[in-house]
């Protein structure tokens, strides 16, 4: 898609430097830069995020939010510029988002078909040694790799690949794109990869952010029946190796979990969290979101997590605190309750 033709669909877009006729394959973020991609920045906490992570100059194009660049120095500007395919700006980000997904969505897409059985069309690449039961639909250039068992039911969409040894239980939906590690296994009923929960809301409608990012999903992992798990909006959701997900467990979208996570039934979180390695969330317990988990974390079941939790901690509570500060608050506040009751 040509730069220009950006401002089809959000008619605020403005060019400040780049030619119209610049190339634009895709929108990605900092997590995961890509060349002739651009990047979504509303304030400083992205700017400097891109502008740390970005190491090739001339490579990703910016997209600000018009009241930020305006009050960004000079100095900041031409850091930019010496960095950034082309610089636009536009009235609201967050619409932006909606507005500008949507075509490179349907551009990804278009010549996808999910319709007819991969090993049909011949695109599908499925190993000899692999058991694939019955009722179990295998899409477009899906790659299914050595000892792998599919259960009856199971959807795999166009695009992913299974590793070694993995096992994915009745009636999971693996959606496009995603990456399944070695000797992992998914209970049923499971889903993987589905578009994460992004709005914008505007006159009256709530605008779908168009989610591309798909999930990577480590090797050794295993997920409990009836979890979802959000692809990213624009690059990976990333489950990382050895990591343990109970039952009914929800993980939105842009997350990213280190390696031997462990998470308790009907725990969630919210989109754009960060989990260290080796932390443990008690049943229920919950994550804010774009909240960052240090390493080796203890999270106390039905805790509410709001804001960054350092290396080693254990919290439990709402809003989440020191474990022991929220149990001598728990227990103040039933000796004065018992106090109080009229006998």
């Amino acid at each position: 898609m040509k730069l220009g033709n950006l401002k089809n669909f959000d008619s605020t877009l403005a060019i400040i430097i780049g030619e119209e006729e610049f190339t634009v394959v895709g929108i990605t973020d900092s997590f995961q830069l890509a060349h002739h991609h651009f990047v979504f920045i509303k304030n400083k906490n992205f700017l400097n995020d891109w502008l740390e992570k970005n190491k090739t100059p001339k490579s990703t194009g910016v997209i600000f939010e018009k009241k930020f660049f305006d009050l960004m120095n000079e100095e900041i500007k031409s850091q930019v510029q010496d960095f950034a395919y082309f610089t636009a700006i536009v009235d609201d980000v967050n619409l932006a988002m909606s507005y500008l997904s949507k075509p490179f969505f349907e551009e990804k897409i278009k010549n996808v078909n999910d319709m007819v059985d991969g090993r049909q069309m011949g695109s599908a690449i499925v190993d000899s040694s692999a058991w694939i039961a019955q009722g179990v639909f295998i899409g477009e250039s899906v790659s299914i790799h050595a000892d792998v068992k599919i259960h009856p039911g199971v959807v795999i969409m166009s695009g992913v690949e299974v590793g070694i040894g993995s096992e994915i239980y009745p009636n999971t939906v693996i959606y496009r794109n995603v990456k399944i590690g070695k000797n992992v296994r998914i209970h049923a009923n499971c889903s993987i990869g589905s578009d994460g929960f992004g709005y914008n809301f505007k006159n009256g409608e709530h605008l779908k952010v168009w989610h591309m990012g798909s999930a990577i999903i480590g090797d050794k992992v295993e997920i409990g029946a009836n979890t979802s798990i959000d692809g990213g909006t624009f690059s990976p959701t990333i489950i990382g190796a050895g990591s343990k997900i109970d039952n009914l467990v929800q993980i939105g979208h842009n997350c990213r979990l280190g390696i031997g996570v462990v998470i308790c039934g009907q725990a969630g979180l919210a989109g754009s969290c960060i989990v260290g390695d080796y932390t443990v969330m008690g049943g229920r317990a919950a994550i804010a979101p774009g909240v960052t988990i240090g390493k080796a974390v203890q999270i106390a079941g039905n805790a509410g997590v709001v804001s960054n939790v350092g290396d080693g901690e254990i919290v439990g509570g709402f809003p989440a605190r020191e474990i022991k500060e929220w149990r001598k608050e728990v227990a103040l506040i039933r000796k004065l309750s018992s106090a109080n009751t009229v006998k």
